[in-house]
């Protein structure tokens, strides 16, 4: 299960010099909302509100990102229990969503791809994700102490950029729609996961050099669309900064 591989996270992480957190590697302006509101934030996350997460999203001026381009593909980890947590925090939603300006660079992106090989595909994993979702997320591993769960979760008293519909999370996958192999699966908490450390683990014969094209492809062309990757996650790319998605709009609740 993908919760246990923590272990395995620390251990190599352990024999690697110690990396950056993510709370370390972005901004993280202080919050607004206060700590007597995060259980009504919870307690009001009932099936209702998930079987109406999609509409929420779009009244909130959010963007399914399939209307934009219907050359990406979409399989929401958090809709299943395919992740971290090995629970489904999102219920039926199916469709992806994100701020229309990110969809747009998006929608770039897959254009730039489609230049490259018209059988290739950016294949998104996770969007938009309201604030009382990433404290569901933050609650399901609270067995791993604060110090190491920013690493998997960002801390939601922060609000990550996926908060906003600023970021997304995403492979490439060909036209039946298999994800090209990246090394290192999805929400895989241990250090091989990490862009900035991929020439370590190619040189121990622990990552190859096709997996390494892959990875290389895809920051390619999310670069050139103008989305910046995250060091610790291949999979993690944001469309603005933490403190330009906090000026431009509004927390998703």
């Amino acid at each position: 299960m993908m919760l246990q591989r923590y272990v395995l996270a620390l251990a190599i992480g352990s024999l690697l010099s110690c990396s950056t957190e993510m709370e370390q590697n972005s901004e993280h302006p202080q919050s607004s909302i206060e700590s007597n509101d995060i259980n009504n934030l919870i307690n009001n996350s009932d099936e209702s509100a998930l079987d109406s997460l999609g509409n929420r999203l779009s009244e909130m001026g959010l963007v399914d990102v399939q209307q934009i381009n219907p050359n990406i593909r979409v399989d929401l980890k958090y809709s299943s229990t395919d992740n971290l947590m090995n629970t489904n925090v999102y219920g039926n939603l199916k469709r992806a969503y994100l701020r229309e300006e990110i969809a747009q660079k998006l929608s770039r992106a897959q254009n730039y791809l489609t230049e490259i090989d018209s059988n290739l595909f950016l294949l998104v994993y996770d969007a938009a994700r309201p604030q009382w979702v990433q404290w569901k997320m933050w609650n399901l591993l609270d067995s791993i102490p604060v110090s190491k769960r920013v690493k998997f979760v960002s801390n939601p008293k922060n609000g990550s950029v996926h908060n906003y519909g600023a970021a997304v999370d995403l492979t490439i996958c060909n036209a039946k729609g298999e994800p090209l192999d990246m090394g290192a699966g999805f929400d895989d908490p241990s250090d091989i996961a990490y862009p900035s450390k991929e020439s370590y683990f190619l040189n121990q014969g622990f990552l190859n050099e096709a997996q390494i094209k892959n990875r290389l492809l895809l920051r390619r062309v999310m670069k050139q669309a103008g989305f910046v990757n995250l060091e610790t996650e291949w999979w993690h790319f944001n469309g603005l900064s933490r403190n330009a998605a906090k000026s431009k709009y509004e927390i998703i609740p």
